[in-house]
């Protein structure tokens, strides 16, 4: 090796397969169905099935391989996650938005900044909060680095975190305008503090959006980025150079509304699974037959719908996977390109996945009985979790529809920055 390059980071198990990541998250959905309660009122999940996490490796499936990671494909992240998820939504979405960041640092980030992020045990968990940040946030240029202060609200994932990721406004860009330049950051765990305020939703309770301060951080130079919402799609990303991978050649914005919809695809899943127990055990109340309600032509219908709509949200969730990395390629080798049209059809394709997957969640839940839908029900917590991200105005696919016409006519994206 070049005594030049950064030192690589053995990966804890060199041979483990796509399939076994993903088989491990199907094996703890007990437990993750187990944790649910516990982590609503905890806000996150526990400390034991964080470690399971970790040892399982869910952490560092995107992260590159030479950093300790799997290098896994995004495919196979939202495979893993969608098992998590289903069995508790909030924990799946925790789980993914505390590791998949690893993708932005792999792809945005020059070689030397990933070898001190990610470490020298490539143990790295961060959130990215791209919204929010407190009115008095900045990132200011010192000598030897940038001096960041302000509070984040949405940190999702980040009670196990070693590092912070985020986007703070640039000090002296535009001085107290709307058109500040916005950076994205990466602080280490140290510089920064998680509030306990992450108890009064109405679902998702257990996802650890809680909010992040920083009083007086100080990064290195390289420890900040202005491309993950500022890549025009052309040429190559730091990381596709490094680890001659084309999936670190891609943008964030088709990437990031996956993370999320995994969880309401999960949901689905959780809630169909949940059904079936409802109607196998229980007989319709109007019914002039004995029989029970998955004997039922008007609950089969449900069902029957519902399956097929949970297994089209998947497939158009990990066919948006493989799209990224196809668009990736053909920006890495100049046969295609990855802008900002492609990204807002990912995203597009994305907010479908989580709509019909909501959609699906929706009839299950009307179509199950009261007993199944009082506290401590899993069906109401279910249903508790599709309404809180159908609430989120970042989610929402006629919202996005008119940047992604925008973007395909190649008109300017008047509500949205690349």
């Amino acid at each position: 090796m070049d005594a030049t390059r950064p030192t690589e980071v053995p990966v804890p198990e060199p041979d483990l397969k796509p399939e076994e990541m993903i088989a491990r998250a199907r094996a703890l959905r007990s437990m993750v169905r187990e944790e649910a309660e516990a982590a609503e009122r905890r806000g996150y999940y526990s400390e034991a099935l964080h470690n399971e996490f970790v040892k399982a490796g869910f952490y560092r499936c995107l992260q590159p391989r030479r950093f300790g990671g799997y290098e896994f494909s995004i495919r196979t992240f939202f495979k893993t996650i969608v098992e998590i998820a289903s069995g508790d939504p909030g924990i799946g979405w925790c789980l993914c938005l505390a590791s998949g960041h690893a993708l932005q640092i792999g792809s945005n980030f020059s070689e030397a900044a990933q070898a001190k992020i990610f470490g020298a045990d490539g143990h790295f968990i961060a959130p990215y909060s791209p919204s929010g940040p407190s009115p008095d946030a900045e990132c200011a240029a010192v000598p030897g680095g940038y001096r960041v202060k302000g509070k984040w609200r949405y940190a999702s994932g980040v009670p196990y975190a070693t590092h912070f990721m985020g986007m703070a406004p640039l000090k002296g860009s535009h001085p107290g305008g709307p058109t500040r330049k916005m950076v994205s950051i990466v602080v280490p765990r140290d510089q920064f503090e998680m509030l306990d305020d992450w108890h009064d939703m109405f679902g998702l309770k257990g996802s650890g959006s809680n909010s992040v301060v920083i009083t007086d951080g100080f990064i290195p130079e390289d420890f900040v980025d202005e491309t993950i919402f500022g890549d025009d799609g052309t040429g190559h990303m730091p990381g596709a150079k490094v680890h001659g991978n084309p999936m670190y050649n891609g943008i964030f914005m088709g990437f990031a509304p996956g993370e999320l919809a995994c969880s309401q695809v999960g949901a689905a899943w959780a809630a169909l699974e949940e059904f079936e127990k409802h109607i196998r055990t229980t007989k319709p109340l109007l019914s002039a037959q004995a029989i029970f309600k998955y004997q039922h032509h008007d609950w089969q219908r449900i069902f029957g719908l519902a399956l097929s709509m949970t297994h089209s949200a998947e497939a158009i969730l990990l066919r948006s996977a493989e799209l990224y990395v196809e668009y990736a390629r053909g920006r890495t080798d100049g046969t295609g390109q990855f802008t900002g049209k492609e990204a807002m059809l990912l995203m597009g394709m994305q907010h479908q996945a989580s709509r019909i997957a909501w959609e699906a969640g929706y009839d299950l839940f009307r179509a199950s009985s009261t007993v199944s839908i009082r506290d401590g029900q899993p069906m109401q917590r279910f249903f508790r979790d599709f309404a809180t991200f159908r609430n989120n105005p970042v989610h929402q696919p006629d919202f996005a529809a008119t940047l992604i016409a925008q973007a395909y006519f190649g008109l300017p994206m008047q509500d949205f920055d690349f």
